[in-house]
């Protein structure tokens, strides 16, 4: 619309002797007698002609601008969309799992099986009210912590180990973006001889990111451990919609231990 404002104006301008010729004839045949096109006739035309681009291309302007809002507003939106299509919640087989294992303590010892219910009741209660995208990596090691109370109270041996570095509590991270890091290292961690199970968290500052660290043993040559399948996938493509290139994830077994190091920045 812009360029047809702009196209107009020689347009606009070669018809002005046209409408002035016009005016000439026009005039005596109503007024009775010549009369010359009046001056202000003449600057009326002169500023409609002018004035009618400069419209055309404020409109054209506006236009735009509503379009590019309305684009961003839905892209906005779909990245969104995504992002809580791709936020980790309680994994089905985990689920299925801990359900299991509750019924079948519900067979040996009642109050062992309301205590696991509980636990899952946290757990299930913690993923449901994550509304926020962001939140502190208090509430993200509370909800790592709720998944570790909940495996201690169905299989009983688990050594979780956490080291925190000074300042960064209430650091901001995606919110349960651990998840499904602590799901894999439950499910697909290996025992200790003494049939312990262990898991290793650390959490320290390096040049202006969070570098999170999580490790637990693995039998060598056990492919079930060797990756995170769809819930690595979810938790990459997170990072990128909210950091892009700044936001990192890699996942790799280091002999007999299976490590997890993510990273993101913050202010």
């Amino acid at each position: 619309m812009l360029l047809i404002g702009i196209g107009l104006v020689p347009v606009l301008a070669g018809l002005l002797p046209l409408i002035e010729g016009l005016g000439a004839v026009a005039l005596p045949a109503v007024f009775g007698e010549p009369q010359a096109p009046s001056e202000a006739l003449r600057r009326v035309l002169v500023t409609s002609l002018f004035a009618l681009p400069t419209y055309v291309a404020v409109i054209a302007i506006g236009q735009t601008l509503v379009w590019a809002n309305r684009a961003r507003n839905q892209e906005v939106r779909s990245a969104r969309a995504e992002l809580r299509a791709l936020r980790a919640e309680l994994s089905p087989h985990f689920l299925m799992n801990a359900l299991g294992s509750i019924a079948q303590m519900a067979h040996v010892s009642a109050e062992r099986a309301e205590a696991a219910l509980l636990a899952l009741a946290d757990v299930l209660r913690s993923g449901l009210s994550a509304e926020e995208e962001m939140h502190t990596l208090a509430d993200e090691l509370g909800a790592v912590d709720e998944h570790v109370t909940l495996y201690r109270e169905l299989h009983g041996k688990l050594v979780y180990r956490r080291e925190v570095g000074d300042g960064l509590w209430q650091q901001q991270v995606p919110t349960r973006i651990l998840v499904p890091l602590i799901e894999n290292a439950l499910t697909h961690g290996a025992p200790l001889p003494d049939g312990t199970r262990q898991i290793e968290l650390t959490v320290t500052d390096i040049f202006g990111a969070l570098q999170i660290h999580m490790s637990n043993p693995i039998l060598r040559n056990s492919r079930a451990s060797r990756g995170l399948g769809t819930g690595l996938d979810q938790v990459r493509q997170r990072l990128a919609i909210l950091y892009g290139d700044k936001g990192c994830l890699t996942a790799a077994p280091n002999g007999d231990q299976f490590a997890v190091i993510l990273e993101v920045p913050h202010g």
